[in-house]
């Protein structure tokens, strides 16, 4: 294994200091980074929205403008801080635009829980962070690992390179299992259901698990394939009902505090419960700050079966180092890798365990 190179600082120590500090998009993003930015003492001189989003309003108490506006009454030297996420072509060119003119940084902020990753923090947890690193199986793995932890302190998008689509990973990591069972935690409205049954065409059954109400509505009218079982109910580690934040998009999930979303209340169900002691090859759980408890709600899975997992890493601060730590510590047999499809900032961070006795 290669030595890690970390940066060492963070830009949160930064912020404010050398240049005044702009955003680039209001919502929900855009929330969290001035709540960080209020809580370190921090001033948003300004925020800017893409053309067709200025309109005449406010945000957060500040003046929404056009790029040009802010570029006339502050200039060029500021700190541009990107407050959503975008994996379009044509906002990515401006983007990176924007990172050639600018001190261009791309907050990772806690989506669903934990401290802020900065250096302090860093510091405070360096001896798991890098006991982490030494389970992956491959020098990608790794790479990326690293890549992740340099992101969450620098912003940098120079730390967004290294990535590949999801079902290319899928295939790579798990086109020589025999997958005939899958659970798919968070289907949203059926895109990774639809990746599982193109990869694994042998597959017999995939229960494709959505809480939210309107994507659900979606998932069930795109589910024409008969191998498909939709369920309505958010994975937990208990069965019964449980608080959800239901914004009708990805960023819903049972442990959201977005301020422009709604909690309602939905049935909450294992994965144990799910399958009822039916053998279970594949389960991938992308269900926003949830993981944990999914995981926790599959026990009797895991001991009988050992599946092959596929979990999100990036939705709460310590999942990074934390969710493969467990995941090592439910079973030696797991190997670990990262993989990742592009997109701005560092989502979709993904940890494959593949069983290697299988």
């Amino acid at each position: 294994m290669t030595g890690p190179l970390i940066e060492g600082y963070s830009y949160w120590d930064r912020l404010g200091k050398e240049r005044p500090v702009v955003l680039y998009g209001t919502g929900n993003g855009a929330d969290k980074i001035i709540d960080i930015l209020e809580q370190k003492g921090i001033r948003a001189d300004g925020i800017f929205a893409s053309d067709g989003f200025v309109r005449d309003r406010f945000f957060r108490g500040i003046k929404v403008s056009s790029y040009s506006d802010i570029i006339d009454k502050i200039g060029d030297n500021i700190s541009v801080l990107l407050s959503f996420g975008t994996n379009r072509p044509e906002v990515l060119e401006f983007i990176s635009e924007l990172d050639k003119k600018h001190d261009l940084i791309i907050p990772e902020v806690p989506l669903y829980g934990g401290d802020v990753f900065d250096y302090e923090y860093f510091q405070n947890n360096q001896n798991k962070i890098l006991a982490t690193a030494k389970l992956f199986e491959d020098e990608t793995s790794r790479s990326l690992f690293f890549d992740a932890v340099n992101f969450r302190l620098t912003g940098k998008m120079r730390y967004l390179t290294l990535c590949d689509p999801f079902d290319k990973s899928v295939k790579d990591l798990f086109g020589d299992s025999r997958i005939g069972v899958i659970v798919d935690g968070g289907a949203y409205r059926g895109d990774t259901a639809n990746v599982f049954l193109n990869v694994f065409p042998g597959s017999e059954v995939l229960y494709a698990v959505e809480p939210d109400p309107h994507s659900f509505r979606k998932l069930t009218e795109s589910s024409n394939d008969s191998r498909i079982r939709t369920v309505n109910a958010a994975l937990s580690s208990f069965c019964g009902f449980t608080s959800f934040s239901s914004s009708s998009s990805r960023g819903a999930g049972v442990s959201g505090n977005s301020k422009r979303s709604k909690s309602i209340s939905v049935p909450a169900v294992t994965i144990d419960a799910i399958l009822n002691g039916e053998k279970c090859d594949l389960i991938k759980l992308d269900v926003e700050g949830n993981e944990r408890e999914a995981l926790l709600g599959a026990a009797n899975t895991f001991n009988r079966f050992t599946p092959g997992l596929i979990i999100s890493l990036y939705h709460r601060t310590d999942d990074l180092f934390d969710i493969p730590r467990s995941i090592k510590t439910v079973n030696e047999d797991y190997g670990l890798y990262l993989r990742r499809p592009f997109c701005v900032p560092m989502w979709d961070l993904n940890l494959f365990a593949v069983n290697r006795r299988r």
